[in-house]
């Protein structure tokens, strides 16, 4: 759906904020574009939405050049911003009718919408709105005209976890019928709703993969071990004879397995010594080891 070929943008000339970064959008799926503030996240949004200029590269959609004054492919996207800004003293309804006259499509579409939104607040004033309640609804405006494709700029970032949940199930429930493309920092949602994700960090693109192949490429398996007691004695054995990070947590300590450390190496060590285990299990990785690993050692 989006391909995009050696973008580059820069507000100054020394220092680019995007540095010709390459990723593919396929049609269909969630892609998470995740990187901590200041990455190039909005940026690359705000391109994509011909907001702003481009310095270099090219960008298609659906197989097709974006041109910046081109209409035909912004009628095809619906824009999610992270704090949507209403007119207050319209009502709900109201609104959506400026929306359904912008897109030229019927108003019927406001009850399809608020319905699959679940915002039944179709004469209530959006000015008395909850933060949850004005997502709901950029969701539903972005929505109104049927778009193939949906951006969405950190739309959870102000929420609680009750709104976040909301959202997530939302964009679920588009899962396969539309394409999402999703900006956020908030990596333990990325996992929940994703089928593939990019990091952008410091203007490039370090990594475009689905979930479970970047967990496997950049992050070495972990093991948590919890004695039934004696949890300095454990910490300081492991420290003295193996060549990697102890990380001392809760009731137990965390080891990457990695430089030829086997789990059967370890528990002959702690059987060596005769110390007692009530707990020995792998830990999965999770996206936000990735992330923290990728940034700490760039």
């Amino acid at each position: 759906m989006i391909k995009v070929e050696n973008l580059t943008k820069s507000y100054d000339e020394n220092i680019p904020v995007l540095d010709e970064i390459n990723f593919t959008v396929n049609k269909g799926e969630v892609y998470g574009f995740i990187g901590k503030n200041g990455a190039g996240k909005t940026t690359t949004i705000n391109i994509l939405l011909s907001l702003i200029h481009k310095d270099e590269g090219t960008i298609y959609f659906d197989n097709l050049p974006i041109e910046f004054l081109d209409l035909a492919y912004k009628k095809r996207i619906g824009f999610v911003p992270d704090v949507p800004v209403f007119p207050g003293y319209l009502t709900t309804q109201e609104y959506l009718k400026q929306v359904c006259n912008i897109f030229h499509v019927s108003y019927s579409n406001i009850d399809k919408v608020l319905e699959f939104v679940s915002l039944d607040t179709k004469q209530k004033k959006i000015s008395s709105f909850s933060r949850g309640m004005k997502q709901r609804l950029a969701i539903a405006q972005a929505l109104i005209h049927d778009p193939d494709m949906l951006i969405m700029d950190e739309p959870m970032s102000a929420l609680d976890p009750e709104g976040r949940k909301d959202i997530l199930d939302i964009m679920l429930s588009l899962k396969g019928d539309k394409t999402i493309f999703y900006s956020t920092h908030i990596l333990e949602d990325v996992e929940k709703v994703c089928d593939r994700v990019a990091l952008i960090h410091n203007g490039k693109i370090v990594f475009e993969e689905d979930i479970d192949s970047i967990k496997s490429a950049f992050v070495n398996k972990k093991v948590y071990i919890e004695p039934s007691e004696e949890l300095d004695r454990l910490y300081k054995l492991l420290n003295k004879n193996i060549d990697s990070t102890v990380v001392k947590k809760d009731k137990g300590v965390y080891i990457e397995l990695k430089q030829g450390l086997t789990i059967n190496k370890l528990l002959k060590m702690i059987i060596d010594e005769s110390i007692e285990l009530t707990g020995f299990k792998q830990v999965n990785a999770s996206l936000e080891d990735i992330f923290l690993e990728v940034i700490n050692n760039d």
